[in-house]
């Protein structure tokens, strides 16, 4: 992967399960304390393997980095970086209801993107005959770019508006052999367990197509 690659990958990470805020922090700035706002960028998943690739990315973009902190048992990655987080926000915003699909991306970035992205907000489901992949957010536009981008890429799918107990919810789900097949190929999922669920959703099926 290059810089722009990685870049791309640890968005799609933030902008799934994790967050860019301000934090009022104090320095000595010649005699005086000086306390400004800098933006820290955190990361949250129960996934160990998506930990580690989060954090393997941000330490091949920024090989000098030091300013990584995991807590294990709060399953948190915090990156105390000004200048990172500003990095990450020039793709687009990040917020659970306002996060941006990346502008101006080739088709291998989008693919990075997504996967980074379903990680978080995917899941599989093979249930007697219910076979699908589902990817929920609260943010209906940034989600309706994630469903035209795979369909880009050639992977059909439905976008759906709910609501789930007064809360306002939008789905993307991808159902069908050709497209959960197309998902595997071309997309996948960083997370094994997810990957592995899909696998066999697939082979489920009693006929091939």
């Amino acid at each position: 992967m290059n810089k722009k690659d990685l870049l791309v990958k640890i968005h799609g990470y933030v902008a799934s399960d994790g967050g860019i805020y301000f934090k009022k922090c104090k320095d000595i700035h010649g005699k005086k304390l000086r306390i400004r706002k800098r933006l820290r960028t955190y990361f949250y998943n129960t996934e160990e393997v998506l930990i580690k690739d989060f954090i393997k990315a941000l330490k091949k973009l920024y090989p000098k980095i030091k300013s990584i902190k995991y807590r294990p048992k709060r399953y948190e990655v915090r990156v105390e970086n000004h200048r990172i987080s500003k990095d990450i926000l020039k793709l687009g915003k990040i917020g659970s209801k306002v996060w941006e699909f990346p502008s101006g991306l080739n088709k291998r970035q989008k693919i990075i993107w997504i996967r980074a992205f379903v990680d978080g907000e995917g899941s599989v489901c093979n249930s007697d005959y219910h076979r699908y992949i589902v990817i929920d957010s609260i943010n209906g536009l940034g989600l309706k770019k994630v469903a035209f981008n795979l369909k880009s890429l050639g992977i059909e799918n439905h976008f759906y508006k709910f609501n789930f107990k007064g809360y306002i919810f939008y789905r993307i789900k991808i159902s069908r052999k050709i497209n959960l097949i197309k998902f595997y190929n071309v997309i996948g999922f960083n997370h094994p367990k997810r990957m592995r669920r899909l696998k066999e959703a697939i082979n489920s099926y009693k006929y091939n197509i």
